[in-house]
């Protein structure tokens, strides 16, 4: 195996080689200067817009979603996906779509409770972080890491222009 692919093969192997990060869009958008108070649900929006979790051609109600499973966080309650595809006011195949750039950036798991004095298990979606910061944190390491891997791939690039150039120059 080649130097520059040696350190792709772990990934390759896992199938992690594919995760969506070319999908993410980050957006300046700032809270409006000119009201003295923001609510939350226009915080929620402002946040949504920011991370780019919404799809262009979306019409879900991502902040709805995002304040519903901040509470659902708390409760220690994970949202099935029925649940969610109500909240985001789309079908229920539409909502793994929405869902795929949360769960890109780490923000969203899907988890199976056992639910107590039962058998039975509670499946759904909780958020990673108890805090809209602690989202951020994750957010952002997930887009490090793409930036690390990108910058590995950019480096084993650099070497192998420099050794075409340094062979053309021997001729």
């Amino acid at each position: 195996m080649k130097r520059s692919s040696f350190w792709l093969k772990p990934f390759l192997e896992k199938g992690l080689m594919y995760k969506k990060m070319a999908d993410i869009v980050l957006k300046e958008i700032n809270p409006p200067d000119f009201k003295t108070t923001v609510s939350s649900d226009e915080l929620a929006e402002i946040l949504v817009q920011r991370l780019g979790l919404q799809r262009k051609v979306s019409m879900a109600k991502h902040a709805k979603l995002l304040k519903f499973l901040l509470h659902s966080r708390r409760n220690n309650t994970p949202l099935p996906i029925e649940t969610i595809a109500k909240l985001l006011e789309v079908s229920l195949s539409q909502t793994y779509e929405e869902l795929r750039k949360w769960r890109t950036l780490g923000l969203l798991t899907f988890v199976k409770m056992p639910v107590q004095g039962t058998d039975e298990f509670m499946k759904g979606y909780v958020l990673d972080g108890s805090t809209v910061n602690q989202l951020i944190d994750k957010a952002q390491s997930q887009i490090n890491a793409f930036i690390r891997r990108t910058k590995r791939i950019a480096k084993d690039f650099d070497d192998q222009i420099s050794a075409e150039a340094a062979r053309q120059a021997q001729r």
